[in-house]
């Protein structure tokens, strides 16, 4: 009969643990039960198995087989003169059927390092290919999970560190070490209890047993390395209970096959190997810019399940362990959170332990947990992350300069900003926070263009030609997202002679967009500086309308793809918007390839409604400053030219409210027009003053213009228009 056994001594955390969980499965249901299952609940491993607790605890310590983990290619392994071989004769020395195997591989070892080239030049490369062949089927899983043979040599997955070791740490030295303790194989002194209370310590986490001093857990278990601080005093001992030590590296051999499988020759990143990448120093709150330069080792993405799953089943897993976008792998974090978004629940994983393995004890690597990962069910719409496959070739030349030893101060910030912000998009998926990976990108972006990158050996180019289907995805359905929008695509405006006027992109970045995004030193059009909002908003609007007259243009430069919604702008001027969010969102939404008439306008067969608090000094002004012929279909107005009066801005600049309107006033005038007031209802220098200035810049559609004539405009022919 099975019975379920919640093992508190499996945790999520640290990383010793999780895997720990793993090697009792994997032993139990290789050498006990063939129709185990386990899974995770509530932050604790479940086995359903034919033991009880006390059948548990007697199996690991009576009946147990311990896998044979030897590295003959390390240095302190126990094979070479001056290593600590006291473990490896202990279990020499034993005739019981459980270390048979043991006996045979260790035995090839050493027969492996009589041989002479394994005294010549390139050794250890030549020994690990001696072992690949050499040894017994039992001991290959050790050496999948260690190392990879390929045509440009061993490639180590960066859960068993180099081969391994980890610096002076020697692994299979340590596992015998520990073995030989968990099973009291020496034959200790009260051994055999100490030995039982550790193996139910290790399991369910119950009494507190003696644990083995200066012996350590390594990069595993961080709170076990001791050192300083580590305990009252001065100095804290290294503590360790051996079966969470032998426990683990079983675990451990679950990700072998996997990688052997699934590695090409031409792979060159650790994401090759399962749930592994490189890190992306974001989403946990030490990270630090020097993580994107080497200061870190990979990442490991830990996942959970919460239903029962057999062996082979977790085999298979663990085999699909490598996450793809696209047709490529997911090198990095941030990439591997994009993969898990894509793949939704599809593998039976809830979520994910991210551990990253980070220098943060001195020179020593430490796994250090960097949050959960929550797997959500695919979202109703799939291709909202696709849109993030834009980014891929500029966020690859932006890591490739990272990891380079002239890095620019600064870079590992921009490009954490950027990780975080894909990273909680992946875990939430709403529009707000696929807006938030735009305003990273531009935040990017900016600092890009003051930094050595952009005149450096391979520069890095300016984003650009983003699809338009990050305008549908990444829209909340906001004011500050359609304001900002609105301003990002104002296009290119023709001038006398077809001179052009570029896209708004010109104004915010000191760039060339035609016929390719290039930086431009020096370019008179960029003006968008780091004054506040308001300012630059005005400042584009005036240096657009001084480029179109010099250029020979009748109209403003103002046409865009998309146009702002009078309520919108209602909003803006009463100041209930948040201008900083329009700001932020203006630059990277200009990244994105603008075409084909407005949204609203082509949906709209009559003008919108005006609210009633629009100021008619907007609606005056903003008729001055159209990209075309003003039309009025209902008054018979067709075709009218209203020409433009850049010294309209500049007095509006200088907090002239009354001198800008009126010169739009007349401007009207002298264009066949009559506006119903010569009052601007805004003072001088008022805080919305600068706020109607700016909001000039805003483009409208046909319809909107129309809906402005007719609550700032006389009707053509109507009594009440003045003589």
């Amino acid at each position: 009969m099975h019975q379920i056994l919640e093992l508190h001594g499996c945790a999520p955390d640290p990383l010793m643990a999780y895997l720990k969980a793993l090697g009792v499965f994997r032993m139990v249901a290789e050498q006990k039960d063939k129709d185990a299952r386990a899974w995770w609940q509530n932050d604790t491993f479940h086995l359903k198995s034919n033991m009880d607790r006390d059948e548990l605890i007697d199996f690991f310590l009576n009946q147990y087989s311990p896998t044979p983990i030897v590295s003959p290619w390390n240095g302190g392994s126990g094979f070479h003169p001056k290593d600590n071989a006291k473990a490896m004769r202990t279990i020499l020395a034993l005739e019981s059927p459980r270390f048979q195997s043991w006996n045979q591989v260790i035995s090839t070892c050493k027969n492996i390092l009589l041989q002479p080239e394994a005294a010549a030049k390139g050794k250890k490369e030549w020994i690990l290919a001696q072992c690949r062949v050499q040894f017994p089927d039992e001991a290959l899983a050790w050496l999948d999970a260690t190392y990879v043979l390929t045509s440009r040599g061993p490639k180590y997955p960066p859960l068993l560190a180099t081969g391994g070791n980890d610096g002076r740490l020697e692994f299979s030295n340590n596992f015998m070490q520990n073995l030989v303790s968990a099973l009291n194989l020496d034959e200790q002194r009260n051994g055999a209890s100490i030995a039982k209370s550790q193996a139910a310590a290790a399991l369910f986490n119950e009494g507190s047993p003696e644990l083995i001093r200066k012996r350590t857990s390594g990069f595993y278990n961080p709170g076990s390395v001791g050192g300083p601080n580590a305990a009252q005093g001065f100095e804290g001992d290294q503590l360790t209970n051996p079966w969470d030590y032998v426990l683990m590296f079983e675990g451990a051999l679950l990700f072998a096959g996997a990688s052997a499988r699934r590695l090409s020759p031409q792979a060159e990143s650790k994401a090759v190997f399962p749930f592994t990448a490189d890190n992306s120093a974001a989403g946990y709150g030490t990270s630090a810019d020097s993580e994107y330069g080497g200061s870190s080792r990979a990442e490991f993405w830990a996942p959970f399940w919460d239903r029962p799953a057999n062996l082979p089943e977790l085999r298979h897993l663990m085999s699909e362990g490598r996450a793809q976008l696209g047709r490529k792998q997911a090198s990095n974090g941030a990439n591997f959170a994009r993969a898990i978004a894509g793949l939704g629940a599809e593998l039976g994983i809830d979520q994910f332990q991210r551990y990253g393995f980070l220098v943060r004890n001195g020179q020593a690597y430490l796994a250090a947990p960097l949050g959960r990962f929550h797997v959500r069910e695919r979202q109703s719409d799939p291709q909202r992350s696709d849109v993030l496959f834009d980014l891929d070739p500029w966020l690859d030349a932006l890591r490739r300069a990272a990891a380079g030893q002239k890095s620019p101060a600064g870079l590992g910030t921009a490009l954490r900003q950027v990780d975080q912000s894909i990273i909680e998009f992946c875990q939430r998926g709403q529009p707000r926070d696929l807006q938030n990976v735009l305003i990273a990108a531009g935040r990017t972006e900016r600092w890009l263009a003051t930094s050595s990158l952009r005149k450096s050996k391979n520069p890095a180019r300016p984003l650009n030609n983003l699809s338009r289907n990050w305008l549908r995805h990444a829209n909340d359905q906001s004011a500050e997202f359609r304001l900002a929008r609105a301003v990002a695509s104002l296009l290119p405006g023709t001038g006398e002679g077809r001179q052009q006027v570029g896209p708004i992109r010109e104004n915010l970045e000191p760039v060339s967009v035609s016929p390719r995004a290039e930086w431009k030193d020096d370019s008179p059009s960029f003006v968008w500086k780091s004054g506040d909002a308001l300012s630059n908003m005005l400042s584009v609007l005036e240096r657009r309308c001084i480029e179109g007259r010099v250029k020979g243009a009748a109209h403003p430069p103002l046409d865009a793809a998309r146009a702002a919604r009078l309520s919108d702008i209602v909003e803006f001027l009463n100041g209930n918007v948040d201008l900083q969010r329009i700001e932020a969102l203006i630059l990277p939404i200009s990244f994105i390839r603008h075409r084909g008439p407005s949204e609203e306008a082509s949906r709209r067969n009559s003008p919108p409604p005006v609210p009633l608090d629009l100021p008619a000094a907007y609606a005056a002004m903003k008729l001055t400053l159209l990209p075309g012929k003003f039309v009025w279909p209902s008054c018979g107005v067709d075709g009218t030219d209203i020409w433009m009066e850049p010294a309209m801005i500049a007095m509006l600049r200088a907090g002239r409210v009354k001198d800008a309107y009126r010169l739009a006033y007349r401007r009207l005038r002298a264009s066949g027009l009559q506006p119903l007031t010569e009052n601007p209802g805004i003072a001088d220098r008022s805080p919305a003053a600068r706020r109607l200035a700016a909001a000039l810049l805003f483009p409208l559609d046909a319809e909107t213009q129309t809906a402005l004539a007719e609550i700032s405009l006389f009707k053509p022919g109507s009594i009440d228009e003045p003589a």
